[in-house]
């Protein structure tokens, strides 16, 4: 049963904070104290807030996909008053808050001021994740330095970095941690208004995160460790009817309705595929990578405040705040590990709980660290971590793409010139993290505020690693796959616009096309052409004359055609403009292909092998020649293996192809290329010229 004990330094003085005299105003009519303090923490929040704005705004463009693509999409069709739609079809997406909040922005002139309009709701929303982190340090008792740091921690974790993407995180961010405040109270001091509180808070932040859902069961977990605890089932049960009978509507809503239907869009997660080995790697990754996330030193003390308020609970709020945080931190490990990619950490959906970790090393602290050789021993085991478990095997592209703190390990890589400098830097620094935390429970009163500040910087920095890796990344994103103007299909101004996808297309050249165009409204894929996300695309059949057909039509209009990787050419088209990787083209008529090289970008970067492919004009026949011309890089000579023949190229030399061209339909030649480099970040074997057909019966003489 929860016990009272003498009072720490780090506690607050709840009886002169609940007296009469908290109010009193001083003799010359000033304000009283505690309207100075709130007046300090909204000035504190105006001021983090408009530090935030200026990060993110100098995110250059979107850069995190589909995400940022979908969210934006069905908040623009919001913002035209329609069903939430992407393409024109349904999303059938059902976390929506976003979207819903940010319509309004995206009924500005033009894109680039609606994202920014964006950026903002989303700096304002991660700002405001302060409040609660606060509001919970103090109900719980601890100081006010402690709950600062909380909140503190709250702005300053790597990952409020997605202020400045066009996702959910930063609406859920503050609602997750609002609705661990109001459950703590109802589990503590059930009434119908903390009990209400908890139930709206966890149904809007599951509304702006489908993940969310879980949050009912960590309630009911958290409920059952209390029942456990004091030994009281059926108290417990009688407290929580409200939420529990809510729930059970809920629940009952959700078979009425069909989980698929309820899920949508992630559908996937009612089919999860899961190894033991890659859940156990899964888990074990991102608590270490959430470790450092929430500050590193804090962790020893952290754990040790969990098991207190589990163990000795010193009130049924501190009761109350160890079975929440524990069924929360456990839901969402597992979530990570059993529907997230099991290759990658999974930072983005954990960072939530983070806070959270200043508050439970303030119920360890303000107890006056009573359990020093359980601390030492934990802190010893963070040295063994850091040393033995280097972040080089997870900061690498591929497997950070969901980790802020991975991409701040990636910046400080990057700055020392060396992988493993990096990482060694990062764990360097966490194994003298936990040796000041050691130090630190010699002097627990100065050791404490020590500790709070360390951490609290720990994570700030990395935080600003994390913004300087990705604005430069956002910036050289811009420049390779967007012009000046990155809305250059909408300036065009030829109406409604298929994006025509072609073989080995970068599904992120695609995306940023979308996300800047709102004239870009279809999508269709050439064969073995992807699709850039999991939303409504077309297939693409070629008739015999090249005619492009979709489920047997022709297709019609301005194309935006995609160059990343096939140089796709078009009959009886005109070029309006032209993007890196991409060409608006506007035919005279039905779409038609002339020919289509995959393996050519359209900038001349030859693949190391692809396929040529040509088609006659309506009535016609092929008989004539293809032309090319072929140029080897610097570094070495180049063999091209096309038709029954090898040409070769010296370094830095070329060499021309012309090779009969004979066929009553379409005709095509594979080709593959000996010489391989790395050009803007792609491996290349050397240059080509785009393909040329010229008509010439005398290459057909059997004809």
């Amino acid at each position: 049963m929860p016990r009272t004990v003498k009072r720490s330094p780090l506690r607050a003085d709840i009886s002169r904070v609940s007296t009469p005299a908290a109010s009193i105003r001083t003799l010359d009519g000033a304000r009283p104290l505690a309207g100075v303090r709130v007046a300090w923490l909204v000035a504190a929040l105006i001021g983090a807030f408009a530090i935030r704005l200026v990060l993110v705004w100098q995110r250059a463009t979107p850069n995190y996909f589909p995400d940022e693509y979908l969210y934006a999409a069905i908040g623009r069709s919001l913002a035209a008053l329609q069903a939430p739609t992407v393409r024109d079809e349904p999303a059938h997406f059902p976390a929506l808050l976003e979207p819903i909040v940010t319509a309004s922005a995206w009924r500005a002139a033009g894109v680039e001021s609606g994202y920014r309009i964006v950026q903002a709701f989303n700096a304002l929303a991660i700002t405001l994740a302060a409040v609660p982190a606060w509001l919970l340090a103090r109900r719980l008792g601890l100081g006010h330095w402690v709950a600062l740091a909380a909140a503190g921690l709250a702005l300053a974790v790597p990952d409020t970095l997605y202020a400045g993407f066009v996702v959910a995180e930063p609406f859920a961010y503050p609602l997750v941690l609002g609705a661990t405040v109001a459950a703590v109270a109802a589990l503590s001091r059930p009434s119908p208004r903390t009990q209400l509180a908890f139930v709206a808070l966890a149904g809007l932040a599951a509304f702006a995160r489908i993940q969310f859902a879980v949050l009912p069961l960590c309630f009911v977990l958290a409920a059952g460790v209390m029942a456990l605890r004091e030994r009281s089932l059926r108290r417990v049960i009688r407290e929580q009817t409200l939420v529990l009978g809510l729930l059970g509507l809920a629940g009952a809503g959700v078979v009425a309705v069909g989980a698929h239907r309820a899920v949508g869009y992630y559908g996937s997660v009612l089919h999860p595929h899961a190894h033991a080995g890659a859940v156990a790697a899964s888990v074990g990754s991102n608590l270490a990578v959430l470790a450092y996330a929430a500050g590193w030193i804090l962790v020893p003390g952290a754990l040790l405040g969990i098991g207190l308020a589990l163990a000795d609970p010193r009130s049924r709020g501190e009761l109350a705040f160890g079975a929440f945080s524990i069924a929360l931190v456990a839901v969402l490990i597992a979530e990570a590990a059993l529907f997230g990619d099991s290759a990658m950490v999974q930072e983005r959906y954990l960072f939530y709980v983070t806070p959270l970790a200043v508050i439970a090393f303030g119920l360890y602290a303000s107890r006056g660290w009573p359990l020093r050789r359980a601390h030492a021993f934990l802190a010893v085991g963070l040295i063994v971590l850091s040393a033995r478990v280097p972040l080089s095997r997870w900061a690498q592209p591929g497997q950070d793409d969901h980790s802020p703190f991975l991409l701040g390990v990636q910046e400080a890589e990057r700055l020392l010139g060396s992988n493993a400098a990096g990482a060694g830097l990062v764990a360097g620094l966490a194994g003298v993290l936990a040796l000041v935390a050691i130090a630190a429970s010699m002097r627990p009163r100065a050791g404490s505020a020590v500790v709070l500040a360390l951490a609290v910087a720990f994570s700030g920095t990395a935080l600003v690693a994390a913004w300087s890796f990705d604005t430069a990344n956002s910036r050289a994103v811009l420049h390779r796959y967007l012009p000046d103007r990155p809305s250059w299909v909408d300036a065009s101004d030829v109406g409604p616009v298929t994006l025509l996808t072609a073989p080995g297309g970068r599904t992120t050249a695609a995306e940023e096309q979308l996300f800047w165009n709102r004239s870009i409204d279809r999508v269709a894929m050439l064969p073995l052409a992807d699709p850039p996300d999991r939303l409504a695309a077309d297939r693409v059949t070629v008739a015999d004359d090249g005619a492009l057909l979709v489920a047997g039509r022709p297709l019609r209009g301005a194309l935006a055609v995609d160059g990343y990787s096939s140089t796709v050419i078009l009959r009886d088209a005109r070029t309006v403009a032209t993007a890196p990787s991409f060409s608006l083209e506007l035919p005279a008529g039905p779409a038609r292909l002339a020919a289509l090289m995959a393996g050519r970008s359209s900038n001349g970067l030859l693949a190391h092998e692809g396929e040529i492919v040509l088609w006659p004009d309506r009535g016609s026949r092929l008989a004539g020649w293809l032309e090319l011309t072929v140029r080897a890089p610097d570094s070495g000579p180049l063999s091209l293996d096309i038709g029954d023949g090898v040409v070769r190229a010296p370094a830095g030399g070329s060499a021309r192809i012309r090779m009969p061209v004979c066929a009553r339909g379409s005709w095509s030649m594979g080709f593959t290329a000996s010489a391989e480099q790395l050009v803007g970040g792609r491996v290349v074997s050397g240059w080509a010229s785009a393909p040329r057909y010229a008509a010439d019966p005398r290459a057909c003489p059997d004809a």
